[in-house]
């Protein structure tokens, strides 16, 4: 399993997406990985793909995430997540998006969580290497309860307002810092899911960069007697393609 992520992560470090005319795709690639040995015996594997091209006037994003913890020959962290967005920019500062997201999180009582939206974005402030993206609209969310972790807990089905904050400061020539902060707002009384990412990246040499990031997951009305606060602090390289 082990080397099975660790060549999955390598794979999408590579420059699959190079761009041949100035219209072409962007996109970045993370990775990290450590492993210790001795009276403790930890392997961590962290990868991400983050992808954007255009059709027309259409943004199109996609995002791919994994992270698998392994401590002392049991698996104590195993997630899965991937996201596609598309945004209709209709004005200079306007735009619709369709949202639609699984996250498969094998320690939170969920088998997945599905979600999809539509709604409005705009950019609500453009400086000199700084923006501020805001997003809001309507959806639906689909919670599938894993009956292995949480045998007397039900499928939960919510309609959702969601709520999107995005924003980027490129404070030297050399290190950027970004914000994004997300929730799925439950309407139905069911879970209401905030995900929030701060992160700090600064290049090394080329398109390699090392980013610093630290992320959490706020579950208001968690499975069983999981958790409802998730934290996770990273540090991987990044490859700009």
């Amino acid at each position: 399993m082990k080397k099975t992520l660790l060549a999955v992560a390598l794979m999408a470090l590579s420059p699959w997406a190079v761009a041949e005319d100035a219209t072409a795709p962007v996109g970045n690639a993370e990775l990290g990985f450590s492993n210790t040995t001795g009276n403790s015996e930890v392997t961590t594997v962290k990868g991400k793909v983050e992808y954007k091209h255009w059709l027309s006037d259409f943004e199109n994003r996609y995002l791919l995430e994994a992270l698998y913890v392994e401590d002392d020959q049991q698996v104590s962290k195993e997630r899965y997540y991937g996201e596609a967005q598309s945004n209709y920019r209709f004005s200079e500062h306007s735009y619709l998006f369709g949202f639609a997201s699984n996250d498969i999180d094998k320690f939170s009582g969920y088998r997945y969580v599905a979600t999809a939206a539509a709604g409005y974005g705009r950019r609500l402030y453009q400086g000199n290497k700084i923006y501020l993206d805001g997003e809001i609209g309507p959806g639906y969310s689909y919670k599938r309860v894993d009956p292995a972790q949480a045998p007397d807990a039900g499928n939960e089905s919510s309609i959702i307002a969601r709520a999107n904050l995005d924003f980027w400061w490129a404070f030297s020539e050399s290190a950027e810092f970004r914000q994004k902060l997300a929730s799925d707002i439950s309407l139905s009384g069911n879970a209401t899911i905030t995900k929030a990412e701060s992160s700090v990246t600064a290049s090394l040499v080329g398109s390699l960069a090392m980013k610093f990031a630290f992320a959490v997951k706020h579950t208001t009305k968690p499975v069983d007697d999981k958790d409802s606060l998730d934290t996770e602090t990273s540090m991987t390289l990044l490859y700009k393609f």
